[in-house]
């Protein structure tokens, strides 16, 4: 990655910090997975948390603090600290909690860094099958499985929704967003519906494993990382209008599908 100015030198450094700490991150989640000792609560909105998310964030904040003081923070468990440096870190320490409490390795952690309001560099760390998708802006993006070598990550080149895999989390979500006729136009077009769920879905996308994701409910650190993984690696990523901002309803894709997937809104 290029460090010919100064917020380059910044990304690479930060990029570089990202891929460890979310695979230093994603380890400690596995200490309690599958183990029954998983101290499980239920937040306001009812989702569960676990003390491995906790454990997990603390750790991240704690490591961001002291390699990048004036960075923000903003973490799904413990809020927002501000920061001086125009960079901001988001963080959801394990995305797919239901999954992780019920022994399923389909769960992440994610990792993704703003720079002045645009999200940069984001990592996919899936601790149980020992795997990361990552990308940043301008740099490309990857896929490493272990300890091999990283390879570039790159999208599929399916042109047709009668030829796609189409991946989504929750059918009570698109319920909620009384979206469910969306979600029946789409399995009705598609090659191929499976319910993999959560960032696991997007690690597929962006390594060509799948070619369409929708999730109707989503917040700032589920979609952060994604969002400059799926773009390098040749996908888009928008909500459901076509926008390219961030927001809480997301529709991703290998690009060639992206219209026909908006169409069917």
């Amino acid at each position: 990655m290029s460090s010919e100015s100064s917020i380059n030198a910044k990304l690479e450094s930060r990029f570089h910090a990202a891929i460890w700490l979310a695979r230093e991150a994603g380890e400690r989640t596995l200490t309690r997975f599958q183990t029954g000792q998983l101290g499980i609560e239920s937040k306001r909105d009812g989702t569960p948390v676990t003390l491995a998310d906790r454990d997990a964030e603390k750790f991240l904040r704690e490591r961001i603090a002291e390699e990048f003081p004036n960075d923000g923070v903003l973490g799904e468990e413990y809020g927002e600290t501000l920061g001086s440096s125009g960079i901001r870190w988001i963080l959801d320490p394990i995305d797919g909690t239901k999954a992780f409490v019920c022994g399923v390795p389909l769960y992440g952690t994610l990792i993704a860094v703003e720079v002045d309001g645009i999200a940069s560099i984001g990592v996919i760390e899936l601790p149980a099958l020992n795997e990361r998708v990552y990308g940043c802006l301008g740099a490309g993006a990857f896929w490493q499985r272990g300890d091999r070598t990283p390879q570039n990550a790159r999208v599929s080149e399916v042109k047709e929704l009668r030829d796609a895999v189409f991946c989504y989390t929750d059918s009570a979500l698109f319920e909620k967003q009384e979206a469910r006729p969306f979600l029946s136009r789409l399995e009705t077009s598609c090659r191929l519906t499976r319910g993999w769920n959560d960032c696991y879905a997007y690690a597929l996308l962006a390594t060509g494993r799948c070619d369409v994701v929708v999730d109707p409910i989503m917040e700032i650190w589920d979609v952060a990382a994604l969002a400059p993984i799926i773009r390098e690696a040749g996908g888009r990523l928008t909500d459901w209008k076509g926008d390219d901002a961030l927001a809480r309803e997301c529709i991703a894709t290998n690009g060639f599908l992206h219209a026909a997937v908006l169409a069917a809104t």
